[in-house]
């Protein structure tokens, strides 16, 4: 008896099953979504803070190294410290400046004076501080020659020893304070081997572009003058933070930047500063090299009063510099609304910043640290300071 062949019975997904599969892959790609997000957000929060640490340690270095100049070949003599520059070039005066600063720097004062450093507190944008300092690169040392101006093209100096065609020269009155000048040796000097230095140095405006057109014969005459070697490359250099959040530095001689102020660093939230004095206050001893204690460039030791006056500069032996980073990319979350500086310090010292929501969900970075001025310590051992019997400490002896 033939039996037909039995039809396989038909099979397939049922609608249910399709769904529950789709939504659970669903769920596993919204899993995986997430889950790279976050790896992704990490990597962005690492690479901006990595990026931040980067960029604030290369921007401390540069500002360091600068810094650590303040004062060189700077002798501190009766007149030079605190003294109104004087400053030609091509013809045209640079200081007094005819104009305001550009920005940051529109705070400080037209007539510029010379200080190995001063800082405006909360002078720049947002309130961060602008720091003014001096600094030079001569090979003759830091104790002023005893100088005559001769001539509109010549000055006569004790000794020219060490002078080369094109090295800046700072005239300042030995008498008071008053206003000095910086002018330049002219291209056609040249010590001649085997033969003693001439004593006259020539300072023709047509050889040498910062020097007036009278020379140094714009200052007083008669008048007893000390002249300082300030080298081929000084420096009156100032740094703020401008409204784009850039940390910038402006050579007011224009040697190191031109007219305009040259970005050091992107990303600047905060830029504060305190000084390290060596005054006796407490517990040490005035004039032994040796911080007593920290103060904000406030009162006593606001700008102005450290910018004009040799004695208060003179007690400045370190300051103590705090720079807040902003990293390239938000973190995706809230951070914290408050940033506090200086937090070792007093109360009265500490410097706190507040962020706003949009700021908050960027990652910040403190770079704080302690640059130890060593020209100001050098220039207590100058002859002018034993001669007016001021203390000196035994480095000097």
């Amino acid at each position: 008896m033939y039996r037909p062949t039995s039809v396989p019975r038909q099979t397939g997904i049922a609608l249910i099953e399709t769904l529950v599969g789709v939504a659970l892959g669903l769920l596993t790609l919204l899993v995986l979504i997430q889950s790279f997000s976050a790896v992704e957000r990490f990597s962005q929060a690492n690479a901006g803070q990595a990026d931040a640490q980067q960029r604030g340690s290369v921007t401390l270095w540069r500002v360091q190294r600068e810094l650590r100049l303040a004062g060189a070949s700077l002798g501190h003599g009766t007149g030079v410290w605190g003294c109104a520059l004087n400053v030609w070039r091509g013809g045209s005066q640079l200081l007094p400046r005819g104009a305001a600063w550009p920005a940051p720097f529109t705070a400080l004062p037209a007539t510029l004076r010379l200080t190995p450093i001063a800082v405006a507190d909360d002078a720049g944008h947002d309130a961060t501080d602008v720091l003014l300092f001096a600094s030079g690169r001569g090979s003759t040392g830091v104790t002023p020659s005893t100088a005559t101006i001769s001539s509109a093209s010549s000055v006569t100096a004790g000794s020219t020893i060490g002078y080369h065609a094109g090295d800046l020269l700072l005239m300042a009155p030995t008498a008071a304070v008053g206003n000095c000048q910086i002018g330049q040796v002219d291209t056609s000097y040249a010590a001649t081997p085997g033969v003693a230095a001439p004593f006259d140095i020539p300072t023709t405006s047509a050889g040498a572009p910062y020097n007036s057109p009278n020379g140094f014969a714009n200052l007083p005459q008669p008048g007893e003058y000390g002249l300082i070697n300030l080298g081929s490359t000084p420096s009156v250099q100032m740094i703020g933070v401008n409204d784009l959040g850039q940390l910038v530095v402006l050579d007011a001689l224009e040697r190191m930047t031109g007219a305009q102020p040259v970005v050091l660093a992107e990303h600047v939230r905060q830029f504060q500063i305190l000084y390290g004095l060596d005054d006796g206050v407490g517990s040490g001893l005035p004039n032994d090299n040796i911080i007593d204690r920290w103060v904000a460039p406030t009162g006593a030791w606001q700008f102005a009063n450290l910018h004009g006056a040799a004695t208060p500069a003179l007690q400045v032996k370190a300051i103590r510099l705090a720079i807040v980073m902003r990293t390239d990319t938000s973190q995706g979350r809230l951070g914290p609304a408050t940033l506090t500086l200086f937090e070792d310090l007093p109360a009265p010292l500490r410097v706190t910043t507040t962020f706003t929501d949009d700021e908050r969900r960027y990652q910040f970075q403190v770079y704080d640290t302690v640059i130890a001025l060593r020209n100001q310590a050098t220039a207590l051992c100058s002859e002018e300071r034993r001669r007016a019997a001021l203390p000196a400490p035994s480095v000097c002896d």
